[in-house]
Formats: structure tokens, sequence, C-alpha cells
């Protein structure tokens, strides 16, 4: 499946808009280039790769269901998985 439908809209991190996603799918917050979307739905942060959108439209990160495109092909990331993977690389 291609995600190139979500390039143009917004990031969220659950209800708060944190950023948005170019045209040719760069991912900024505060104006600052951050991650990456392919057209393939894999995700990049800091050239990292770091999870992939499944066919059914969730953010799949480390095995973790950490989000899902909405209605409107936002991307929304749950901040309480953020977190508990943050915590993990302590």
């Amino acid at each position: 499946m291609l995600f190139s439908r979500i390039f143009g809209h917004k990031v969220f991190i659950d209800k708060d808009l944190v950023g948005y996603i170019s045209p040719d799918g760069d991912m900024f917050s505060d104006g600052y280039k951050f991650g990456v979307l392919t057209e393939y739905g894999e995700i990049y942060i800091h050239d990292e790769y770091v999870g992939y959108i499944d066919d059914n439209d969730n953010i799949i990160c480390d095995d973790i269901n950490n989000g899902y495109v909405s209605p409107s092909n936002d991307l929304v990331f749950a901040s309480l998985e953020l977190i508990i993977k943050d915590k993990d690389n302590d």
C-alpha cells in the first residue's frame, strides 16, 4: 500500500499538534526536519528506521502499536507508548 496520501498532513502526539509532513514526506516540528515518511509507510527519525504504517493504518514501532493514521490522513502518535519506549532505552 502507498502512503503518499499522508504527505502534506499534520503530526499529532495524542491530541496535540506537534508538526507536519511536507508534500515530499519530510516531517517537521518547530520548523526543523526530524524525520521522513516514505510512500511505502516506513518511518525514519533522525535518519534511523523506527517503524512503519501497516495496512490497517496503525503506526508500528518495535512491534508495538504506537498510533494510527486518522480519517483525515494525519499521523497520530500515542504519547504513553513513546514514554514507555524512552524508559526502555535508559
